[in-house]
């Protein structure tokens, strides 16, 4: 067994990164926001628009400093939410969060 250790190359698992933010969650919280920004401009007002790009900023910023120090933080923290909401279920009914890497469903019966 001591012959079969496999080396890790960090650069091979790390995600694309955009101003320090991995790029998928940088285009996604730009993307809403953009798009948010288009849709308050034309219905309410530029005033509106304007905040919301005032308000992605510290986000960015945000994103940048969680990713500082672990380039995997962000993708570890959706991972966490998504169980969490796949989860939600069966903490309300016993208060508790259980992970199976299968979904189980009621069957037919035969």
């Amino acid at each position: 067994m001591e012959g079969f250790r496999d080396p890790i190359f960090k650069g091979c698992t790390r995600p694309a990164m955009f101003a320090g933010v991995p790029m998928i969650p940088f285009m996604l919280v730009t993307g809403l926001f953009l798009l948010l920004a288009v849709w308050m401009f034309y219905l309410v007002s530029g005033y509106v628009s304007l905040l919301l790009v005032i308000a992605y900023i510290p986000i960015v910023i945000t994103m940048r400093e969680i990713t500082k120090k672990d380039d995997q933080r962000l993708r570890q923290m959706m991972m966490r939410a998504r169980m969490r909401v796949r989860q939600r279920a069966g903490r309300l009914l016993w208060g508790a969060i259980s992970y199976s890497p299968i979904r189980y469903k009621r069957r037919k019966a035969a």
